[in-house]
């Protein structure tokens, strides 16, 4: 299926004329871009005679004759010396076609074909050359055919003369073979000559691009260093990054622990501020009934020493037994003031004593809190420790346990007994400072 495929689609391309109009289109772009250009730049070095300049203008007048456009170009850029011809053919073919002469058109003017004729050897004022001039003008025969032509019909007139002598006959013979020769020749180093030019233009190119691989291959190592200390200096961040996250992580448990300690502290004291300050307006109480109590025995002291006055007026016989009832009030006044300040300072000792007991709870009690977490650790670890562990050791555990836990209910008991007894003291002196203050009234 596939070996009959590409010959029928390039059988049906051909047919349909797709190949050749694609072989035209680009004859004609390269033609069209060949006529753009300065062909006088690919000139040779070489110095030429004036017959090969004239056989290329010949072969270009064939060409041009002909309409073989493509042949034309490539041969034109090979014989850049032929541009001026080239133009002045198309001016006077474009000229003669506003006219409408078909007769004359592509020809050469005729210092061209004089000058063609005698660097051939043909003189254009002798019969040959008008013979050949006419020929050409009046044909539309191309100047090479015309003179091909001529020099056909001149040796069959002279074909007969010229068996008759054979030696002249070598003689051409031998000058022909030294022309092909020479001709040879100087082709062979003329094309030596650009097989060494291009050679060396070759190698020229294979350096330029040696040198400009080499350069890129350094540029490109040079990037590939650049990119591995890059990547390099990435991993490098990438650890300190990941160092610092630890970091941070680690600092902000540590700070969450801390502020979470700081909290139970802060909790812990608000309690006992909470607790002291309760304590503080309980004395503050107390401390204003007392007082209030004190304004009242002196108010009472007051009304019975103007009692005592009155008294005094409305029996003036009397002075020697109020004066003795004056400083028997006098003498009992101070002893219960005396007894107030002792009251007051016993209050106050035992308000010590009460403040130094809370204190010591306090104290006991937070030893209970760290106890019983102690306690809690060391269940914790007991529970994660293997469960084959000799039973003595667990009851030796147990035991201290016990006497910890037990220790730490008898202190508290004790201290609880202790705060009753000096709640009942305190009581029994305020009942007994009510008592004197109501008996002495």
């Amino acid at each position: 299926m596939d070996s009959d495929y590409y010959p029928t689609m390039y059988a049906w391309f051909d047919k349909c004329g797709i190949i050749s109009n694609i072989r035209t289109y680009l004859r004609q772009n390269l033609v069209n871009a060949l006529k753009g250009k300065d062909l006088g730049l690919c000139q040779s070095r070489e110095v030429k005679s004036a017959k090969q300049y004239v056989y290329d203008m010949l072969i270009a007048e064939y060409l041009f004759n002909h309409n073989y456009s493509f042949t034309l170009s490539i041969f034109a850029s090979e014989v850049p010396l032929l541009v001026n011809f080239y133009n002045n053919m198309l001016h006077r073919s474009d000229g003669n076609d506003k006219d409408g002469k078909d007769g004359s058109k592509h020809k050469l003017q005729s210092d061209y074909i004089e000058h063609t004729l005698e660097t051939l050897g043909i003189d254009p004022k002798k019969p040959e050359g008008q013979h050949i001039i006419s020929s050409y003008l009046n044909s539309e025969t191309p100047l090479l055919l015309s003179i091909l032509n001529y020099i056909n019909f001149s040796t069959v007139n002279t074909q007969s003369s010229v068996r008759e002598d054979p030696l002249y006959d070598k003689e051409i013979q031998a000058n022909l073979a030294l022309e092909a020769n020479i001709i040879d020749t100087a082709k062979i180093r003329t094309m030596r000559r650009k097989i060494i030019q291009q050679k060396q233009l070759y190698d020229d190119e294979l350096r330029t691009k040696e040198s400009k691989l080499k350069q890129q291959a350094s540029v490109i190592k040079h990037q590939l260093s650049s990119l591995n200390v890059k990547l390099e200096e990435a991993q490098n961040l990438m650890q300190s990054l990941t160092l610092k996250e630890k970091q941070l992580n680690e600092k902000r448990d540590s700070e969450a622990r801390n502020i979470l300690q700081k909290e139970i502290e802060l909790s812990m004291r608000q309690n006992f501020l909470t607790q002291e300050a309760n304590r503080l307006q309980k004395e503050r109480n107390s401390y204003r009934k007392f007082e209030d109590d004190l304004k009242k025995l002196q108010r009472e002291l007051v009304k019975m020493q103007k009692e005592l006055s009155q008294g005094a007026q409305n029996q003036c016989g009397q002075t020697t037994s109020v004066r003795n009832i004056h400083v028997q009030t006098d003498l009992e006044n101070c002893t219960l003031m005396d007894e107030c300040k002792a009251l007051q300072r016993e209050k106050l000792e035992l308000s010590n004593l009460v403040q130094e007991q809370r204190s010591r709870i306090e104290q006991i009690t937070l030893r209970s809190v760290q106890l019983s977490r102690q306690l809690e650790e060391m269940r914790s670890l007991r529970s994660i420790v293997d469960v084959e562990v000799p039973v003595s050791v667990t009851g030796v555990g147990a035991n201290v346990i016990v006497s910890e836990s037990s220790s730490t209910e008898d202190i508290l008991q004790d201290a609880k007994m202790r705060l009753k007894r000096l709640e009942e003291e305190s009581s029994k002196a305020d009942q007994y400072f009510c008592s004197f203050v109501s008996t002495s009234s």
